[in-house]
């Protein structure tokens, strides 16, 4: 049977809950977490993935500990040992950063582009194949799993955008059946609906119940004025005394302000569809040749919003 929304898959330490189909509101105001939004207009919403940041968060890392380790060493005054662990450690330490480098180098792949004057989603694949699913047939998961350890228990999840592959369109899903997809490590649960809701709230409400273009952090601002003001706003939340700590001393420990760099520097220049057909799929339609909601769709949501409205009320 197909998964709609709403149905959980429950395992040992684990869940899996299904968001779409249909796309009916999950309650959560619409987030874009992971500032997957690379453009936004009237007609389309194209998203797409760049999250590096917590590799570079290990690799700086791990920088810190063979420095650490190598000044333990240096001290007992073991020098043929010390040596032995530099080269250990640079051996190491080089193997993971330029495989690192080697994906950042990597191209950027073209977004994921959701129409809804035509209520369709355009993929394209970096060799250029492309190809459109019907809106309602795009799937959201959100999976969840809860680990023990000797710290406690603490729960990992993400969102996943599950999309049928050319031809394929109106086959059943099932977990293990191949398609196109795209993962968001949004924490699961109210992170993972959070995000979905951006994209839902722009087919089904409007535009402008989304936010913008978030691909480049406190664009307008330069690097130093957004490492400034990620200070500033952590200090509102949490306190000067913390946010010095973890943004401004760690922020600086962790180069994550070259990274900003970086990655401004790789978003500065966003993938665009290029295929004729999908530029002329990407025209504006006038309102009369809009898509409408399915009949299902229809009852799906009212029936959802009666729900939200009964549970807001109690």
């Amino acid at each position: 049977m197909n998964a709609q929304a709403g149905d959980i898959d429950r395992g040992f330490l684990r869940q899996q809950e299904h968001l779409a189909p249909l796309p009916i509101p999950t309650g959560q105001p619409p987030q874009d977490l992971m500032n997957i939004i690379w453009r936004k207009n009237p007609v389309y919403l194209d998203i797409g993935s760049f999250a590096m940041g917590g590799g570079w968060m290990t690799l700086n890392l791990g920088n810190l500990i063979f420095i650490w380790a190598t000044w333990l060493f240096a001290s007992t005054g073991q020098v043929w040992e010390t040596l032995a662990f530099i080269a250990f450690s640079s051996a190491l330490m080089g193997t993971l950063w330029y495989l690192f480098i080697k994906q950042w180098r990597k191209p950027l792949t073209p977004p994921l582009r959701f129409n809804r004057q035509r209520r369709e989603v355009c993929v394209t694949e970096p060799d250029g194949n492309y190809w459109f699913v019907p809106w309602e047939r795009v799937h959201a998961v959100s999976p969840s799993a809860l680990s023990l350890n000797t710290g406690g228990a603490s729960k990992q999840g993400v969102l996943i955008l599950w999309l049928p592959l050319e031809g394929q369109e109106y086959e059943a899903y099932s977990e293990n059946k191949p398609g196109w997809l795209m993962m968001l490590n949004t924490g699961g649960g109210m992170g993972s609906m959070a995000q979905w809701e951006c994209i839902r709230s722009f087919m089904e409400i409007s535009p402008e119940a989304v936010p913008g273009s978030s691909a480049i952090r406190n664009e307008g601002m330069s690097v130093w004025e957004s490492y400034l003001h990620d200070i500033r706003q952590a200090a509102k939340s949490r306190g000067w005394l913390l946010a010095i700590l973890w943004e401004g001393f760690f922020g600086l420990l962790f180069n994550t302000i070259l990274l900003e760099h970086l990655q401004r520097k790789k978003l500065a220049q966003l993938p665009d569809l290029t295929a004729p057909e999908a530029v002329e799929w990407s025209k504006p339609l006038p309102p009369e040749q809009w898509a409408k909601r399915s009949p299902e769709l229809e009852r799906a949501i009212a029936e959802r919003e009666a729900e939200l409205a009964a549970s807001s009320a109690a």
